[in-house]
């Protein structure tokens, strides 16, 4: 078998068009396709060529149940002023910038409209998806490959 990329992302949603909104006027993603199937509003939010697929009427969302679980990673050029940015948007925030541990930059957390956490990441030069030479900055943390 050969991956060649994500295909997309399923994120089910407490609202597809809170949703949208959040992702396409705060975050920047485009709006690829929109659709109702059986009843429900979907819709695929693209960025970098990687689509969500945002799903209408879920009910076991993070502001349902208390999970606090991150579940996607974003890359920002400027991790402060994103952040200042996304406050200003009423975008609530679930953790101000801190040093990653796991690669060298700058990392924060905010909160989609069903509660999802988003990480946000700046990376720190040369480290990036392709630098195969990261090393760990804190004693705590342990490069196994």
């Amino acid at each position: 078998m050969d991956v060649k990329a994500f295909s997309h992302i399923y994120l089910p949603s407490r609202s597809a068009e809170e949703s949208i909104e959040f992702y396409t006027k705060i975050l920047g993603f485009k709006l690829f396709r929109k659709y109702n199937m059986n009843g429900r509003l979907s819709a695929y939010v693209e960025l970098g060529g990687v689509l969500l697929e945002l799903t209408d009427g879920a009910t076991n969302t993070p502001d349902q149940d208390g999970r606090t679980e991150p579940r996607i990673g974003l890359e920002v050029p400027d991790i402060n002023a994103a952040i200042e940015e996304l406050k200003a948007a009423g975008v609530e925030i679930a953790r101000g910038p801190w040093a990653a541990m796991t690669f060298w930059g700058t990392q924060a957390m905010i909160k989609d409209p069903s509660g999802y956490i988003i990480s946000l990441r700046e990376w720190r030069a040369p480290d990036s998806p392709t630098y195969m030479d990261w090393k760990p900055e804190h004693d705590n943390v342990e490069r196994l490959d």
